[in-house]
């Protein structure tokens, strides 16, 4: 498969290398490719997006902070007919945890003994804190005890830690905690190239979790 990216920082680079050792081929221009993979900034999303509607083509989106225009994206990629995966994260084991996340808010909220919390590390040059994750994370355990649990989110931003998420239900009895630690880019590039191979045929605004685990 052919694809192009958007954006070609830390990411872009991992997404070529693993894209490559999983067979594609990157092309430069869009119109010669069949996906589109965005890892930009939230600024520039409508730009990915403007690219694949003109070009036809299919798009995932891998970058945070743009959620608040999801209604314009998805009228866009309607517009077009293009099928077109977003996720805040794409590393599978991530999306594991989100499942998780919301499983154990829907247990847990049985039991009034347990108070929840969140606490997310991340290296010194990462700017969004909380990042696009934990607020994934803390959604889920609401929408999982409908509504009685609001994670309060603790984020440091020290040293070189790639990404470590820990959620934790606290009693006086007991500490249920779910952890994810992220080794580096790859695990998250892989996703997005495995969304790249499944979006291909979609049609319209999926979230990865809805494409792999539906």
């Amino acid at each position: 498969m052919k694809l192009a990216l958007h954006g070609y920082g830390k990411m872009g680079h991992a997404i070529e290398k693993v894209a490559v050792e999983m067979g594609h081929e990157i092309v430069v221009i869009p119109d010669g490719a069949e996906v589109l993979i965005d890892f930009s900034h939230a600024d520039a999303v409508e730009e990915a997006v403007e690219l694949a509607a003109e070009a036809g083509i299919d798009l995932v989106i891998g970058t945070t902070g743009w959620h608040d225009r999801l209604d314009d994206v998805r009228k866009r990629v309607e517009e077009a007919n293009i099928g077109c995966v977003y996720a805040s994260n794409f590393s599978p084991g991530a999306n594991v945890v989100f499942a998780l996340a919301r499983r154990a808010g829907e247990l847990i909220a049985k039991f009034p003994q347990y108070a929840v919390g969140m606490e997310e590390r991340h290296h010194a040059q990462k700017k969004d804190a909380p990042s696009g994750t934990a607020l994934k994370i803390a959604s889920e355990v609401n929408a999982g005890s409908g509504g009685k649990f609001v994670p309060m989110i603790a984020a440091s931003r020290v040293g070189s830690e790639f990404g470590l998420h820990t959620l934790f239900f606290d009693s006086p009895d007991d500490l249920i905690e779910i952890s994810h630690r992220a080794r580096g880019r790859e695990g998250f590039a892989r996703g997005a190239v495995v969304a790249a191979e499944l979006v291909r045929g979609r049609k319209g605004l999926i979230r990865f979790d809805e494409l792999v685990f539906a």
